[in-house]
């Protein structure tokens, strides 16, 4: 079996980034395969082949370099795919001829090499969410496949029941499954367009739908019994807990919105900001028990507004996501500690005080104004008459309803 190395050649030209590529070793026998990736001589970590990223490096270097370890990454699981190919057709090849099946237009063998070669694309061209769900799913079909390559000519109807069963097997549920195969459906209508011949319609005997959720909400008396609980000897959960009570007091902010605050989206006492998932601007004044909160959370010491994100350096996107799981997973367990059956999360703030209003006969207009709803005809109607005045006292209304 052929084996790749990745080797670094620097610029003779001082001042030029070097060049990466690949050694294809095969029966002693070496090819070269170059890229059109170009790092420095700092960038590389010769005795461990990897790529390396210097202090100092600003947030837009560190971006690039990210770009260039996923492009490596796609280019090593497609030549492993080239390799592995050649291997189980039992005839004799050469380092050149791998070298040539890489570099052919055609060396997309199947959707799984497809899917990786895209998501490279959708990182390149700033599409980090959905070179995410890509991510998640090519993951999800390579657990089916046992890591193996999925010919065009197999990606049919029966493929994709067989798909379904094995995550339904692992107990996932419906809308899980869907999500999935959605995907999926959205990397295969990619690959026709690009001519790949796809089997017709392998998608028609699954299901693509959505079912409808059990929106999980509690009561006021177990927002104040988590806002009550004594959790001094615990700084990560009551951190987790200041960030959950932050999201009840804004009227259910989602977390992602929480943690993209800036401190210039605060003035004279609002906080103005976008919805991430909808993108209406939303306007949400800071009620003395929210000022409270953040306080207790304390500054960020970046331009964000919380410390959730605490670097500018930093990937944001990376410290969004290692704190959303952070503050999850603590906030599952104060649910845990007061004797919760169901299970806390933070989108439980946003379903609460949802409930909470509406318990409290505060118009369906006005609740679909304070979350910045989108998904329903009525929804934007509304969006576009309420006045933020009324939201606001809907909001101070059920704080108070809190009792302090």
């Amino acid at each position: 079996m052929a084996s790749i190395k990745v080797k670094f050649r620097q610029s003779s030209v001082e001042g030029r980034d070097g060049t990466l590529f690949y050694q294809i070793i095969h029966q002693r026998l070496v090819k070269q395969v170059y890229t059109d990736l170009h790092i420095t001589a700092e960038e590389w970590d010769a005795e461990q082949s990897t790529l390396v990223m210097p202090n100092g490096s600003d947030v837009q270097r560190k971006n690039f370099l990210k770009i260039v370890q996923d492009c490596v990454k796609a280019d090593l699981a497609k030549l492993q795919t080239i390799i592995c190919k050649f291997d189980s057709s039992k005839r004799d090849y050469s380092a050149d001829d791998v070298a040539a099946a890489f570099n052919a237009p055609s060396n997309v063998i199947g959707i799984v090499s497809f899917a990786r070669n895209l998501i490279v694309d959708m990182r390149r061209v700033g599409k980090k969410v959905t070179a995410k769900r890509m991510e998640a799913t090519l993951n999800s079909l390579l657990r089916y496949t046992g890591n193996r390559e999925v010919e065009w000519k197999k990606l049919n109807s029966t493929f994709m029941l067989g798909y379904e069963e094995f995550m339904q097997k692992r107990n996932l549920c419906r809308n899980s499954t869907s999500f999935y195969l959605r995907n999926l459906r959205s990397i295969v209508n990619r690959a026709i367009e690009s001519d790949y011949e796809v089997p017709r319609n392998p998608f028609r005997h699954v299901y693509m739908g959505v079912d409808k959720t059990v929106k999980r909400a509690v009561p006021l008396k177990v927002i104040c019994r988590i806002r009550d609980l004594d959790l001094a000897a615990h700084p990560s959960l009551d951190f987790a807990r200041n960030v959950f009570l932050f999201a009840f007091y804004t009227r259910g902010m989602s977390f992602v919105d929480i943690a993209f605050l800036k401190k210039s989206d605060v003035h004279n006492g609002v906080i103005t900001y976008s919805r991430r998932k909808t993108r209406p601007q939303l306007q949400v004044k800071i009620e003395p028990q929210t000022r409270m909160v953040m306080e207790r959370l304390g500054d960020s010491g970046s331009s964000y507004l919380l410390p959730i994100i605490t670097s500018d350096v930093d990937d944001a996107d990376t410290q969004y996501q290692k704190a959303y799981y952070q503050v999850n997973r603590n906030i599952q367990k104060i649910g845990e500690m007061i004797g919760l059956e169901t299970k806390l999360t933070l989108y439980v703030a946003r379903h609460t005080w949802a409930s909470i209003a509406r318990a409290n006969k505060v118009p369906i207009s006005t609740i679909s104004k304070a979350m910045g709803h989108d998904s329903e005809t009525t929804t934007l109607i509304y969006l576009q008459s309420i006045d933020t005045s009324a939201v606001d006292k809907a909001n101070r209304e059920i704080i108070r309803l809190l009792g302090r």
